[in-house]
């Protein structure tokens, strides 16, 4: 099983006294072996520690952030990604996110498989994560540029004597990846009421 960050709304801040009963917990998205920045996006309404639903553990391994908020600071950064192809991708996201199945007071993003496939405490990664989510300019703005088209790369000319022994120039190398591929590893297009921790209601 491949190890995932998980990205959830919920009506409550988690913790021991919470009554399940009284509790929604829904599925938004996973990603495997990463943390994209749309989830650090979400999260980065009024973000804070809290207790994790998946793992038993006493120290805070989850964050929460304001769902609204969220939305927001995300719908900013849809709006600076200009690539025509990626506006299906776009509408797809803020649709899921609008959609009632989806709203809720918070997101809680969990990511305790990502930070178990290093050495350093959970507790302590956790902490790091979340200062990356409170200072994501830097980030955001390696995010967009990575949308930008990329130059063919040039073949080198072939000298004289190559030439006189009839070496012809290689052809340029051109890309055959999907051209989506860049958007897709922000973290869109895998948006899911049901993750593999399913916390819903039967």
């Amino acid at each position: 099983m491949a190890n995932r960050s998980y990205l959830y709304s919920t009506n409550v801040v988690p913790g021991p006294d919470v009554k399940k009963e009284t509790r929604t917990f829904t599925g938004i998205s996973e990603w495997n072996y990463d943390i994209p920045i749309i989830y650090k996006l979400l999260l980065s309404g009024n973000p804070r520690p809290c207790k994790s639903s998946i793992w038993d553990m006493p120290d805070d391994i989850a964050l929460i952030g304001d769902y609204a908020l969220g939305v927001e600071r995300l719908k900013e950064f849809l709006n600076k990604i200009t690539l025509p192809t990626a506006r299906p991708l776009v509408e797809e996201t803020l649709q899921f996110l609008a959609s009632k199945h989806s709203i809720n007071k918070y997101f809680v993003l969990e990511c305790g498989e990502i930070f178990d496939m290093d050495d350093e405490p959970i507790q302590e990664q956790n902490a790091q994560l979340l200062d990356e989510i409170r200072n994501l300019d830097v980030e955001v703005e390696r995010a967009l540029a990575s949308l930008e088209p990329q130059p063919v790369e040039k073949p080198k000319p072939v000298g004289w004597l190559a030439k006189l022994f009839g070496v012809k120039s290689p052809p340029a190398v051109e890309s055959h990846d999907d051209p989506l591929q860049p958007v897709y590893n922000l973290g869109l297009g895998n948006w899911s009421n049901i993750l593999y921790f399913d916390f819903s209601k039967p």
